[in-house]
C-alpha cells in the first residue's frame, strides 16, 4: 500500500468507525448524533432499556442496506424492475419490500409516500432518480 493511500485510509477508518455530531434534530432519533452501525444502537431508538423484547424488536425494524431503486427517470436504478427492494435489517434478517408508485397526481406532495413501506418510499425514490437528470 502506497502512502497516500494509507492516510485515505486511515481518514475513512476515522469517519467509518465512529459517530457522528450533527446540528440538533438531525440526528438518530431526532437528537445531535448519527450513530454509526454497530451492535448496541437500537439501545438509543427505543424509550424502554430495560426490556430485552424491546431491544430485539428495534433491530428487525431497523434497516441497514438495501436495493437501488429510483422512479420517473431513475427508472434504471432499480434492480427489480419496478417490483421493490431487498432490504437488509439489523437482526440480520433480509425482507421483500415491494415498491408503491404513488396515486396519480401525487407526485412531489406531502402525501406521494401513502400506502408505501419503509425504506422503500417514492419520496426517496424521487430523490435518487434526481441524479439520472445530473448525471
Amino acid at each position: 500500500m502506497e502512502l497516500g493511500q494509507a492516510h485515505w485510509h486511515c481518514a475513512l477508518n476515522l469517519v467509518a468507525d465512529s459517530d457522528l455530531p450533527v446540528e440538533s434534530g438531525i440526528g438518530n432519533g431526532g437528537g445531535d448524533t448519527i450513530y454509526r452501525l454497530k451492535e448496541g444502537n437500537e439501545r438509543f431508538l427505543i424509550t424502554d432499556v430495560n426490556n430485552p423484547q424491546t431491544s430485539a424488536m428495534a433491530q428487525s425494524g431497523i434497516f441497514a442496506l438495501m436495493d437501488q431503486f429510483g422512479n420517473l427517470s431513475g427508472i434504471k436504478f432499480f434492480n427489480h424492475v419496478p417490483g421493490g427492494c431487498n432490504v437488509l435489517y439489523m437482526d440480520g434478517h433480509v425482507a421483500w419490500v415491494p415498491y408503491v408508485a404513488p396515486a396519480p397526481g401525487q407526485d412531489n406532495t406531502t402525501s406521494m409516500d401513502l400506502g408505501a413501506t419503509q425504506p422503500v418510499l417514492p419520496s426517496l425514490a424521487s430523490v435518487i432518480g434526481l441524479f439520472n437528470i445530473q448525471n
